[in-house]
């Protein structure tokens, strides 16, 4: 069973904002300035109440786990925390509006929820901020040769070889959401290559920073998303990206095809010629120097910046 915490603000009010957040996946020792507590900077910074969703994921408990255990946690808290709010008024001015968010792993569970329950006629997602987040499990990640690989791109490679039993699932939007929006950029993988990594000297050196694994390249297309009448409607979103993050690419990828799906979808232009000030302000990205991973700081400021887009009208 999914494990929850909840902190509430230093000064909590009736149905004030509640923020979802879903821990980056990786060891702690990979990440610079964690000393702080993630939950109590968001709560504080975002004057809301902040759930941690504590997913599993490891080689005994690869995806689909992380998926099924954030789908059944969302749906408790839908039943649990938000059922008894004033769910009888058609309109539900008084519902807590609702973010969530997440980095690297974190970030790809946090952008999956989103984009799927962003529900414009029901209790949904209003907001999402994604950290660096992993969108594209089905595309080698963009990482150095081993010669010039640090510690870090060497983790997010054996992440990547040992999160899934089954290199197919690699290619499920569930599990990789920039898929909601374009078909894979590679064919499903041959059986030659299963998906785990081969057997190396050194756990520190996954053999794919030297030998990528083989897929065979194919033509990229769009997909229309959110489907027409489906009621869904993007949230407002923030990505942060690191200059030097292997997973930079797709996060910039995936934020350039929802502020696509915004002018094209939502607000019904022909013949795109590139973001509109609207997609843009609805769909921001934050680019960070090196690694661009979430310390105090940047924690400070996602928190202020869900205080003011769940508190707004909009």
């Amino acid at each position: 069973m999914t494990r929850h915490s909840i902190r509430n603000p230093p000064r909590p009010s009736d149905n004030g904002p509640i923020i979802l957040y879903l821990p980056p996946g990786l060891p702690s020792d990979t990440r610079p300035h964690q000393q702080h507590n993630p939950l109590n900077t968001l709560a504080l910074s975002a004057q809301a109440t902040i759930i941690h969703i504590n997913y599993r994921l490891s080689p005994k408990d690869p995806y689909p786990k992380p998926i099924h255990d954030v789908l059944a946690s969302y749906d408790w808290i839908l039943k649990h925390l938000l059922a008894t709010t004033h769910n009888d008024s058609p309109y539900k001015p008084h519902l807590p509006k609702l973010g969530i968010c997440g980095e690297l792993v974190g970030g790809s569970l946090a952008s999956m929820l989103a984009l799927t329950e962003c529900h414009v006629d029901k209790r949904g997602i209003s907001a999402t901020a994604l950290g660096n987040p992993i969108v594209d499990w089905s595309s080698p990640f963009d990482t150095p040769h081993s010669s010039h690989a640090d510690d870090f791109d060497r983790r997010i490679v054996a992440l990547r070889s040992n999160s899934f039993s089954n290199p197919q699932q690699r290619y499920d939007p569930f599990a990789s959401p920039l898929l909601f929006f374009r078909t894979p950029a590679f064919e499903l993988p041959t059986p030659a290559y299963n998906g785990i990594s081969p057997p190396t000297t050194s756990k520190s050196e996954p053999s794919e920073l030297d030998s990528p694994p083989s897929l065979t390249p194919q033509r990229r297309s769009h997909r229309k998303y959110p489907p027409a009448d489906s009621r869904l409607r993007l949230p407002n979103t923030r990505i942060d990206v690191g200059e030097t993050n292997p997973l930079r690419e797709q996060a910039v990828e995936i934020s350039q095809l929802m502020q696509r799906s915004v002018d094209l979808y939502e607000r019904g232009e022909g013949g795109y010629r590139g973001a509109s000030d609207e997609a843009q302000r609805r769909v921001k990205v934050m680019e960070r120097e090196g690694k661009g991973l979430w310390g105090e700081g940047e924690m400070m400021e996602v928190g202020a910046w869900f205080g003011e887009v769940l508190r707004s009208r909009g």
